[in-house]
């Protein structure tokens, strides 16, 4: 708080969920705010693109009603009634059949045809180490608990601990959820995705960006502001930002929210501590390529995201299918899909026009799922190409610890706090998390005029 007696002004700097979450919880707390995005709209990876109808969510389309945060922050928006429960059926495909579970089941594993009843005991081996291991796997935790399991891939855990059914059909195919594959997946992660995925799911009515919408509403945004620089001050902050067509700003804050990929916030904040600064520029990010396809005839299927295990097809790794998400994704009686890959084929095709990215995809659906193939080829009236070189970050054994030590070697005191999906678990409610976790710090330290570490 100033002489005046107001509470200071605070800088954003990213318009996604992590950096508006921030924004708002300072807001709410009384600090005057401003965020400022490249883009030119707010919503960073939580964003819907519209074409001919159909409303096309560009990631975050699977979100899990224990992501307690998210609920929170749609109740403290007042939004609830665009929120709905979802229909959770998973499908996993072997030997050319879909076999369909509710995610919320885990005994529809055992019922799906999917395993063979020998793995019954890799089943209940598995149960065990969730029930044993679950405090430790949590969304509001900078997963330094989680370190401690974090010792192997996923792959050598399923040899280790399950069965080599269990490991084909169910460890791989959850590690594609992640663009990834088990040989080069933590445990940790497989661990914190199996009672993550088996609980309800819920979804916005029309399109998944009604709540980074809702709040971008409510907090004064300022897209097209391409920030180059952020550097603590005796006193606050100093944030450099340019607008093409303008001369560069230059803005003075109490204190600043970077809530930007690792590697960029590396680049922004040059006055960070080295070993932080290293570990900002190494973030394992790896790229996504998935393709939506809009057809005018609904297909068959019921579940709402179809699994491939590397056995199938070694590079198509889900379809989703967001019409059965919640309404609203396509126009009435028509469907609308998505195929994802593993990461490795958008690398090699990522320098592909979209139109060569779209035949490439038919091909892999006649190679993988013939019939779908056919149904959209026949009845296709969109796609559309979405590219993210920050996808999904690829944590390997290790990484979980080497992320405890990082957080924990953050200094509360610093004028510069950090938010994404790198400071946690790599999921939305994660950066989430981490943006009110970054409110809470700066509002600390401005209320205590506190005097980071580097300038002590």
């Amino acid at each position: 708080m100033n002489a005046t007696g107001t509470k200071e002004p605070i800088i954003v700097i990213g318009a996604g969920i992590a950096g508006m979450t921030a924004a708002f919880r300072l807001q709410q707390d009384g600090h005057p705010v401003r965020v400022l995005e490249a883009e030119d709209r707010a919503g960073g990876r939580m964003r819907t693109v519209e074409r001919r109808g159909y409303h096309m969510d560009l990631a975050a389309i699977l979100l899990i009603e224990n992501y307690t945060q998210m609920r929170a922050l749609v109740r403290d928006l007042g939004i609830e009634g665009t929120t709905q429960r979802t229909n959770n059926v998973v499908g996993i495909r072997r030997g050319g059949r879909i076999h369909r579970m509710r995610a919320n089941r885990p005994t529809d594993l055992k019922r799906s045809g999917l395993l063979p009843w020998s793995s019954l005991p890799a089943m209940l081996r598995l149960q065990a180490d969730l029930g044993k291991y679950g405090s430790r796997l949590r969304w509001d935790s900078d997963m330094g608990e989680a370190a401690a399991l974090d010792t192997e891939t996923a792959a050598a855990y399923a040899d280790r601990r399950l069965d080599a059914e269990f490991r084909d059909w169910v460890v791989d195919p959850m590690s594609a959820m992640f663009f990834n594959s088990p040989p080069d997946l933590s445990v940790v992660n497989f661990l914190f995705s199996m009672p993550a995925v088996n609980a309800e799911w819920f979804n916005f009515h029309d399109r998944v960006d009604t709540l980074t919408t809702a709040l971008a509403a409510r907090l004064p945004v300022e897209t097209g502001a391409e920030v180059t620089q952020v550097e603590e001050t005796p006193d606050g902050v100093r944030v450099h930002w340019r607008r093409e067509g303008e001369p560069e700003h230059t803005e003075e804050a109490a204190a600043a929210v970077v809530a930007l990929p690792g590697p960029v916030a590396a680049r922004l904040c040059p006055g960070l501590a080295p070993a932080a600064l290293d570990y900002l520029a190494n973030v394992p990010y790896v790229p996504d390529i998935h393709v939506y396809f809009g057809v005018d005839r609904r297909p068959s299927e019921t579940a709402t995201c179809v699994l491939f295990p590397q056995r199938e097809h070694p590079d198509l790794g889900v379809v989703t299918f967001n019409h059965n998400f919640a309404p609203g994704r396509a126009p009435q009686g028509h469907a609308l899909l998505t195929s994802y890959y593993r990461y490795p084929w958008a690398m090699r095709h990522w320098d592909a026009d979209d139109e060569k990215v779209v035949e490439l995809t038919h091909e892999v659906h006649r190679q993988a799922w013939p019939e779908l193939a056919r149904h959209i080829e026949a009845h296709q009236d969109m796609a559309y190409v979405q590219r993210w070189k920050n996808a999904v970050i690829l944590r390997k054994p290790g990484d979980y610890a080497r992320l405890r030590d990082f957080n924990r070697g953050l200094d509360p005191r610093c004028r510069i706090q950090l938010a994404g999906d790198y400071l946690a678990f790599s999921a939305t409610n994660s950066s989430l998390v981490t943006g009110e976790r970054a409110a809470e710090r700066v509002r600390d330290v401005v209320t205590t005029g506190a005097v980071s570490a580097g300038r002590g």
